[in-house]
């Protein structure tokens, strides 16, 4: 089968980290904030995953408005020499209606993204696709960048199935109830395959990754099958 799909993003992503690292060093987190919402969007993380890959990279954000619905792209890079298909996100806030930059992406955006990886397993694309999730270490919650709550309200609890996509999570005190506001970042297994504990109905071996280190100023989660 050779390489896996997984194996060359890891690295994909490092340079990505190693890169912001170098052109953010000294900055906080309430300057790399305002650089991660206003200057940076999905195109611009795509493309350096991809650049790693040289001629062999197809980008296909935009090419879903040239198609019939049934034959919709749900990825954004394409890999032809290795038949790779990678999806990305990139998180990051938008101006509110109480005027705050707080907004993010519904969830229903990620979950079709989930949903689409599974299918893609499910139906024999181990090793060959895979769901990318970047994002600047400039928030205090990770919850402030994707919808992880039962409901509305300033402090709502953790919706746990949603809390399963993302296995590097963990409460910051065991003691505390469990809000979104209280998850923090698992360090210790960053660089660790972890197993998704989805719904009984699906039949693959779905794995995540998360990248990054505490002082580094940008993150990844990487999806894919085994």
């Amino acid at each position: 089968m050779g390489p896996t799909i997984d194996q060359y993003l890891v690295a994909n992503c490092l340079y990505v980290i190693d890169e912001f690292n170098m052109l953010y060093k000294g900055w906080g987190k309430p300057e790399l904030k305002n650089e991660a919402d206003e200057k940076f969007n999905e195109m611009d993380i795509t493309v350096r995953l991809g650049y790693p890959f040289k001629q062999n990279a197809h980008y296909t954000a935009g090419e879903s408005g040239r198609l019939k619905k049934a034959q919709k792209i749900n990825h954004d890079l394409y890999i032809g020499q290795r038949d790779f298909k990678i999806e990305v996100k990139y998180l990051k806030n938008w101006i509110s209606s109480a005027n705050t930059r707080a907004a993010s992406k519904n969830w229903s955006v990620f979950q079709q993204d989930f949903d689409w990886l599974m299918d893609e397993i499910d139906n024999g694309k181990n090793g060959k696709v895979a769901f990318v999730i970047g994002w600047f270490n400039c928030v205090d919650s990770f919850s402030q960048l994707i919808q992880l709550g039962t409901g509305s309200g300033a402090y709502p609890l953790v919706d746990e199935r949603k809390l399963s996509y993302f296995p590097f999570l963990v409460k910051k005190n065991e003691n505390a109830p469990k809000q979104t506001k209280n998850l923090t970042y698992d360090y210790v297994n960053a660089y660790t395959e972890s197993p998704l504990r989805t719904s009984s109905e699906r039949k693959g071996k779905y794995r995540c990754m998360f990248i990054g280190e505490e002082g580094d100023k940008f993150h990844f989660a990487l999806y894919y099958g085994k």
